[in-house]
């Protein structure tokens, strides 16, 4: 078997990542260990860091590529304390192959990178309004004013999609779901089948808007708008055991034993825990960059939501000067 291991950059990814290669080598001898994506690409990739690691590698990886995560991530498959026992079950063939429903988004007949988790459309800005109208199969569904809309898989509904209201779906479903963010109309979130073409067009906003894919892909959008189908690649993932359903919801259990941030906090401030729930630790550039919000915005929320002890302040382990910002766990 060829073996593909890749890691994040913080140094427990790291030395995860390399335990896992000693492992093999010591364990495996016959299999065959490289650390990029390829090409050519390996037989099995194993991503070892936070689900922002995971996406990140998944927009690089040749979609064929069955993929292995390991980390304390909602898409990981094992936690690094357990990564000989998942290494030894899949070089065992213990395992199994389950594909992904992936969102593929077309501005201007441009294609942008597959998403699986979701497709969110909101002002440029913090705090914005827009409007847009909405369509299914070139059907008019509502024209809607808000924050945005966003557009998410069965896996990705239990992410940006439930903090907005949406429904948790099934992982194995086919259909995705459409969830308006604060409608003004009181528009409520609509499942799909996966086999629609939703196109979201008459976008109006003030400050400009923007597509956010995955948390980590930004990119603007005109009047005109965009199209959204099921990819013709899913994602595929490595699963060990028999469970199919339990997983998601004995992980949700786990991230509702989370803190919930005081009503009465600033919006900034929620907005970066629901950030930092979703995407792992990151910078304050990091947060800032991905929130859309102004520096010293950003830091502001960050210093009451580590003063209230919901997140932690940690310091880079490859720049001293620059500080890592997490859930208390």
């Amino acid at each position: 078997m060829r073996l593909g291991i890749v890691a994040a950059k913080d140094a427990r990814s790291r030395e995860t990542a390399e335990d896992v290669v000693r492992f093999v080598r010591r364990r495996f001898p016959e299999t065959a260990v490289r650390t990029d994506v390829g090409p050519p690409a390996p037989e099995i990739l194993v991503v070892v860091g936070d689900d922002r690691f995971l996406l990140e590698t998944l927009r690089k990886a040749d979609p064929r590529t069955p993929v292995l995560g390991i980390g304390d991530g909602f898409l990981a498959e094992a936690p690094p304390e357990r990564h000989e026992d998942a290494l030894d079950a899949v070089l065992k063939g213990r395992h199994w192959i389950e594909p992904r429903l992936r969102l593929e988004t077309t501005i201007d007949g441009a294609r942008l990178p597959p998403a699986l988790n979701e497709v969110a459309l909101s002002t440029r800005t913090a705090a914005g309004f827009l409007r847009y109208s909405l369509e299914v199969d070139g059907e008019r569904v509502w024209r809607d004013a808000g924050d945005g809309v966003v557009v998410c898989t069965p896996t990705g509904s239990t992410g940006y999609g439930l903090s907005a209201g949406g429904p948790i779906v099934m992982e194995n479903a086919e259909a995705f779901v459409l969830v308006p963010v604060c409608s003004a109309n009181g528009q409520r979130p609509v499942v799909v089948p996966s086999r629609a073409t939703v196109a979201i067009t008459d976008i109006e906003g003030r400050s400009g808007c923007e597509l956010v894919l995955d948390g980590g892909v930004r990119t603007r959008v005109r009047a005109s708008g965009f199209a959204v189908r099921a990819s013709d690649d899913p994602a595929r993932f490595v699963r060990l055991g028999k469970a199919k359903y339990l997983r998601t919801f004995g992980k949700l259990r786990a991230k509702q034993t989370v803190p919930e941030v005081p009503v009465g906090a600033p919006p900034s401030a929620k907005f970066l825990f629901r950030l930092l729930s979703d995407q792992g630790a990151m910078t304050e550039r990091q947060l800032a960059a991905d929130s859309g919000l102004a520096e010293r915005t950003a830091r502001n929320a960050l210093a009451y939501l580590v003063r209230e002890g919901l997140i932690r302040r940690s310091t880079s382990l490859r720049d001293a000067r620059e500080a890592i910002f997490g859930l208390r766990h």
